[in-house]
């Protein structure tokens, strides 16, 4: 899996919050409606998308023909998972207030989520096409540069009972290697979500051993000196990556072996969105991280193609905890192989 990969997007994509909080004072008058988008944007910040969707919403009855309340109402139904929705309002509120390049920003948004980068490339290209200056934007042609790189992008079938065909590398650890040592290191910022995290770390490893039945096994050690995977958490997003997964806030970075099987490696997630963040993320949400990441470290390199997969490459739906039977019967395969090397682009 490559790490270096567009974070960055996400906030390409929320430039349409930061815009639209300009574009409201020209296109909507002071009233209810701004009022409600105002108190929509802050539960956006805190990431309750639910109550954020109402507040658009309600807004919307007050300026059922406004296409800004239109495309922040998308954006939420993208957020919570209802793609094909959030795709049907942008079109409206195109139909409304003709092509903006924040419309073609969430909607590029809308196909990532959907695993179709062709047409999300399309979109974000478009938007750049429209507002020129976006090519100036760092974070946008980093977006850009994700969108184009197959690694991240899988063109395999989501339909299929695995996505052995979309991983650029499918190698487990050997029956030498086990049981894989793993340490949970303290984060002294953050000391009273350890026991939390420990448990998130604990239930990815346990659902992901319990689906190849039991083929590897791991153990937790005292020291990251005698680990095999070191685990760590933080409330930095910074020290995630600077380009990420949309929507995956975490990293797990391997040495390959010279048989390419997986080898000493590391794994971060955050768990708080920044340091004055008021509470933790959800556990749910921190558990999906892990799954995600211990699936690299135990040998999947790539993503799938389907946005029910653990392994997707972006956001998922936002009670996802669970691995899908698709990520079950990959993981499966990879370990019956007993070691070898089974997928190849």
């Amino acid at each position: 899996m490559k790490q270096k990969q567009a974070k960055a997007a996400t906030r390409a994509y929320y430039l349409v919050a930061s815009i639209l909080l300009v574009v409201l004072g020209t296109i909507v008058p002071p009233c209810i409606a701004a009022d409600l988008q105002l108190e929509g944007f802050q539960y956006i910040k805190a990431g309750n998308f639910n109550k954020a969707l109402n507040c658009f919403n309600a807004a919307l009855k007050e300026k059922p023909n406004s296409w800004v309340i239109l495309q922040n109402v998308a954006n939420c139904q993208m957020e919570l998972g209802h793609c094909e929705q959030a795709m049907a309002t942008l079109q409206k509120s195109i139909e409304i207030g003709g092509l903006h390049s924040t419309q073609c920003n969430n909607m590029a948004a809308v196909f990532q989520r959907m695993g179709d980068a062709k047409r999300a490339l399309n979109w974000l290209s478009l938007a750049c096409k429209l507002d020129p200056p976006m090519r100036d934007n760092v974070q946008v042609m980093a977006a850009i540069s994700k969108l184009q790189d197959p690694e991240n992008n899988p063109s395999g079938s989501p339909a299929t009972p695995d996505y052995l065909s979309s991983l650029s590398r499918a190698k487990g650890w050997t029956k030498a290697a086990m049981p894989i040592k793993v340490y949970v290191r303290p984060n002294q910022q953050l000391p009273s979500f350890y026991p939390a995290f420990q448990s998130s770390i604990r239930d990815a490893f346990d659902q992901w051993r319990t689906a190849t039945g039991d083929a590897f096994s791991y153990k937790f050690v005292d020291s990251s000196d005698a680990a095999d995977l070191v685990c760590d958490y933080t409330d930095r997003k910074e020290l995630i990556s600077s380009q990420h997964e949309l929507g995956i806030d975490g990293t797990a970075e391997m040495l390959i072996k010279m048989d390419q099987s997986p080898g000493k490696g590391t794994l971060c997630v955050l768990v708080k969105d920044g340091p004055g963040a008021s509470a933790f993320r959800s556990r749910e949400l921190v558990t999906r991280c892990c799954l995600h990441e211990v699936g690299h470290a135990l040998g999947m390199g790539g993503h799938s193609p389907n946005m029910h997969d653990i392994m997707f490459p972006g956001a998922l739906r936002n009670d996802q905890d669970k691995l899908s039977e698709r990520d079950k019967e990959t993981m499966r395969k990879i370990y019956a192989a007993g070691g070898k090397q089974i997928s190849a682009r």
